[in-house]
């Protein structure tokens, strides 16, 4: 009876062995689920505001050269006045919550190149980046201008 009993019992150690060995790969295949899912919901939502940020500045851009109002860069610079000129265009720096922001506390940040003028068609590049993660950009838009003609 003593053989018996101590064989059940080596059976049950077994198969509880492999019960918490399968419950813990199961685990671990979870977590790393719940970790790429979290990854692509911060990628998504990088995406998503980085497309709205480009998107407003290129409707500023196209709405300034239809009121012939402040051009490129007057007309980005009245709008975010945390804006960097330099020579090549303007660079407007976001905190992490996507406000316009000093460059210091950038989390994020867009460039606005303007490129040679061909025919009365102003061509733009907008490219938003990470500003932890310089060499890819999150977005990028191509935008062309055609000034109206002067009455």
């Amino acid at each position: 009876m003593n053989r018996s009993s101590n064989s059940h019992s080596r059976m049950f150690l077994m198969e509880m062995m492999f019960a918490i060995l399968f419950f813990s790969l199961a685990g671990a295949v979870c977590l790393r689920m719940f970790a790429a899912s979290r990854r692509m919901s911060v990628s998504a939502a990088e995406l998503n505001m980085a497309v709205n940020q480009a998107g407003n500045a290129a409707e500023l851009l196209k709405n300034s050269y239809r009121t012939n109002a402040s051009r490129f860069p007057g007309c980005i610079l009245d709008e975010y006045p945390d804006a960097a000129a330099d020579g090549a265009g303007i660079t407007v720096y976001y905190d992490t919550n996507w406000e316009s922001c000093p460059k210091e506390t950038g989390a994020y940040y867009m460039q606005i190149l303007q490129t040679t003028v061909q025919d009365d068609i102003t061509p733009f590049q907008i490219f938003v980046y990470d500003a932890a993660e310089d060499e890819t950009s999150i977005y990028s838009l191509e935008l062309k201008l055609h000034a109206p003609n002067q009455p």
